[in-house]
């Protein structure tokens, strides 16, 4: 725990987020991509792709949000829309050839943050940090399931 008695864990998490993503942004930058379509690249499975529902679960995007996200990809030739042959009332996306390899260097990005970054704290440390990020994804999700009832 911080020092400081007063120390918020979300704002050294909203803190840490906007210096990780200028580190992201300055080693991605001849990609030419905002911070959204870089965690949308991220989360894109290079196999079998994913709804548009899926992706907004994995990214955290709204739905709002990341249909422009989507389009700007899109369009830059990065993912293919296609109907879902599941549920034709949704669409499936999928990387094309140029999204696979811009997906990778994200990966390769995300991956030597990581490494660099849990070189420096213990394993119990890391595990407590996961940990409580899914605590305050349990908080978001149970706000989310009140709202719907």
């Amino acid at each position: 725990m911080p020092d400081d008695s007063h120390a918020s864990v979300v704002a050294a998490l909203e803190r840490t987020v906007h210096r990780v993503l200028e580190l992201l942004t300055a080693e991605l930058a001849d990609l030419g991509l905002t911070q959204g379509e870089v965690n949308a690249l991220a989360q894109l499975d290079p196999r079998r792709g994913r709804t548009v529902a899926e992706l907004q679960a994995a990214t955290g995007q709204r739905a709002s949000t990341l249909t422009g996200i989507v389009d700007r990809l899109e369009r830059r030739g990065l993912v293919k829309r296609a109907l879902n042959p599941r549920d034709r009332r949704s669409f499936r996306l999928t990387l094309t050839p140029e999204g696979k390899k811009a997906r990778e260097r994200v990966r390769r990005a995300f991956r030597d943050l990581d490494r660099r970054a849990l070189a420096k704290v213990s394993d119990r440390s890391a595990k407590g940090f996961f940990e409580t990020l899914e605590a305050l994804d349990a908080l978001h999700d149970s706000r989310s399931n009140s709202t719907i009832s």
